[in-house]
C-alpha cells in the first residue's frame, strides 16, 4: 500500500479546516441575514397595517384602501383583505393564495406565520379597526418570495465562493507546504552526503526554521558522537595491527628460516613449541584488546562485590612474580581498604597494567602500587 506523503496529509487537513471554517462562517452569516430580512418584512407589514387602519379611522372609505395599498406594496406578493360588518369584503390578492381566516387583534404587531399549499411561507397580521360604516377587520399578508429568492441567491453565491476558496487552497497549499518543508529536504541532503572523514562537520542550524532546530541540534550531537567513536575505532584498529604485526612477523621469519633447509625432528619440535607460545601470546593479546574495547563501550555486564584491595593486588603480584624476577623487579604495594567493583574485571585490568609495567620497567628496580 502506497503511503500518503506529508504534503498530501497537510493539504487534506488544511482543506478540511478551510471547509469547516467556510461552512461555519457561511451558516452564521446566512442565519444573521435571514433573521434581518424576516425582521425587516415584519416591521414593514406592521407599519402598513397601522397606516391602513389609521386611514380608516381618519374617515377613508374601505373601497379606497386598495388604491393606497397598491401604491405602498408589491401586489405580486402582498395581500390585503378588509372585512366590513355591514358591507362587502374588499380584497387585493394577485398571488393566487387562498387566505386562512384569522381572528383580528386590537393590538398591532401580532403576527401569524403559516405555509401555503405550495410550501411558501406566508406572514399575516390582522387588526381590528373602525370606519364610518362600523367595525372592520383589516388583514395584511405577505409571501416570502422575494426573501426566499434573496436567500437562495446568497446560498448559491456563498457555495460558489466556498468552492473557489477550497479549490484555491487545494492548489496553493501544496506549493506553500513544499516551500515550508524545503528545509527538511536540505537537511536530508546534508545528512545523505555525510562521509566518514566529514563527521565532525556540523549541520548549519542557523538556516533552519525554529521547528527544525531541535532536529538539527540532535543531528549535530549524533554526528559528534559518531566522529568520536569512529576516531576511537580507527585508533583501536591501528593499535591492534601494531600489536599483531610483531609476533606474526617473528613467526613468519622463524618458519621461513626453518623451512630453508632440512632440520632434525628436535629442531622442528622446538619451532612448533615456539609457534605455540607465540600463538598463546596472540590469543591473550586478542582477548585483552577485545576486553578493553568492550569495557570502553560499556558492553560488559558488571557483577559488583566488596573485596579487599590489598589481598587482591597481592594475589596478582604473586602470579606475576616469576616474570618480574627475570628482570630483578620487586613489587611494593601501598594500599588499604575495600573496593566495591567487578572483581574479575578488576583483576584482568590490573594484570594487563602490571604486566606492561614489568615489560617496560628498568631492571633491578621497584614497581610501586599505590591507591
Amino acid at each position: 500500500m502506497r503511503k500518503i506523503s506529508l504534503t498530501a496529509r497537510l493539504t487534506i487537513i488544511f482543506v478540511l479546516i478551510m471547509a469547516a471554517a467556510c461552512s461555519g462562517i457561511t451558516l452564521t452569516l446566512y442565519g444573521a441575514l435571514r433573521h434581518e430580512l424576516i425582521w425587516r418584512d415584519d416591521r414593514t407589514l406592521i407599519n402598513r397595517a397601522e397606516q391602513l387602519r389609521q386611514l380608516l379611522q381618519d374617515g377613508a372609505k374601505p373601497e379606497m384602501l386598495p388604491l393606497y395599498f397598491s401604491r405602498m406594496v408589491d401586489t405580486q406578493q402582498d395581500i390585503l383583505l378588509i372585512r366590513q360588518a355591514d358591507g362587502p369584503d374588499v380584497t387585493i390578492n394577485q398571488t393566487g393564495i387562498r387566505l386562512t381566516e384569522l381572528a383580528g387583534e386590537n393590538q398591532p404587531g401580532v403576527l401569524h406565520r403559516q405555509r401555503t399549499q405550495q410550501g411558501e411561507e406566508l406572514t399575516l397580521l390582522s387588526l381590528q379597526g373602525t370606519s364610518k360604516g362600523g367595525a372592520v377587520t383589516l388583514t395584511v399578508a405577505r409571501l416570502a418570495r422575494e426573501r426566499a429568492k434573496m436567500l437562495e441567491q446568497y446560498r448559491r453565491e456563498s457555495l460558489l465562493v466556498c468552492l473557489a476558496a477550497l479549490v484555491l487552497g487545494a492548489i496553493l497549499s501544496p506549493l506553500l507546504i513544499r516551500r515550508g518543508l524545503k528545509a527538511i529536504g536540505t537537511l536530508s541532503k546534508i545528512t545523505a552526503a555525510t562521509q566518514a572523514d566529514r563527521l565532525s562537520d556540523s549541520v548549519p542550524v542557523n538556516s533552519l526554521p525554529r521547528e527544525l532546530l531541535p532536529l538539527g541540534e540532535a543531528l549535530n550531537v549524533m554526528r559528534s558522537r559518531l566522529a568520536h567513536d569512529f576516531t576511537r575505532l580507527t585508533r583501536f584498529a591501528d593499535d591492534l595491527a601494531h600489536e599483531l604485526r610483531t609476533p606474526v612477523n617473528v613467526m613468519l621469519s622463524q618458519n621461513q628460516v626453518a623451512l630453508g633447509q632440512e632440520r632434525s625432528p628436535e629442531a622442528y619440535q622446538q619451532l612448533l613449541a615456539g609457534n605455540i607460545e607465540e600463538l598463546e601470546n596472540l590469543s591473550r593479546l586478542t582477548d585483552n584488546i577485545l576486553f578493553l574495547a568492550r569495557a570502553d563501550h560499556h558492553n560488559v555486564a558488571l557483577r559488583k562485590e566488596r573485596f579487599s584491595l590489598a589481598d587482591t593486588l597481592e594475589n596478582i603480584t604473586d602470579f606475576l612474580e616469576p616474570l618480574a624476577e627475570e628482570k630483578g623487579l620487586r613489587f611494593v604495594i601501598e594500599v588499604q581498604g575495600d573496593l566495591c567493583a567487578d572483581k574479575m574485571l578488576f583483576q584482568r585490568a590490573m594484570v594487563n597494567l602490571i604486566t606492561n609495567a614489568v615489560r617496560h620497567a628498568p631492571e633491578n628496580t621497584f614497581i610501586r602500587i599505590k591507591a
